[in-house]
């Protein structure tokens, strides 16, 4: 499968420059990212508001159904790789039920493809 991954600013660059090695989804119900990535999918990367410019494969695929305890686990063990000190409110995870994390590897810059506007998804999933 194919996704679009929509991160908002300082995510983006920090994936970019390779300062975040891992993107992380949380929410509160199973919604894509969760069961619907697998390792080897292409990830296309977006700012927010701007059109595609890059894309990733993923090379591990991690989900989680959330406890207080299994997210201080992610913080602590992931923490760097996902960019947490740049998350201005980490406590906000604490409510959320399932996360899904992606390695991401073989990162590329590509010519800008612009996309029709998600209305608030951050993550779409597109069939080969």
């Amino acid at each position: 499968m194919k996704h679009i991954a929509i991160l908002r600013q300082p995510f983006f660059n920090m994936v970019l420059s390779g300062e975040k090695t891992i993107e992380s989804r949380w929410s509160m119900n199973k919604t894509a990212p969760y069961n619907r990535v697998n390792v080897g999918d292409v990830i296309y990367l977006k700012e927010t508001g701007k059109a595609v410019t890059a894309k990733a494969v993923a090379a591990r695929v991690e989900q989680f159904k959330l406890t207080p305890t299994i997210v201080e686990e992610i913080r602590i063990k992931y923490g760097r790789e996902i960019g947490t000190d740049k998350f201005q409110d980490w406590q906000g995870t604490l409510n959320k039920k399932y996360c899904t994390l992606i390695w991401l590897e073989q990162l590329e810059r590509i010519e800008p493809m612009p996309v029709k506007k998600s209305f608030g998804a951050g993550w779409l999933v597109f069939n080969d």
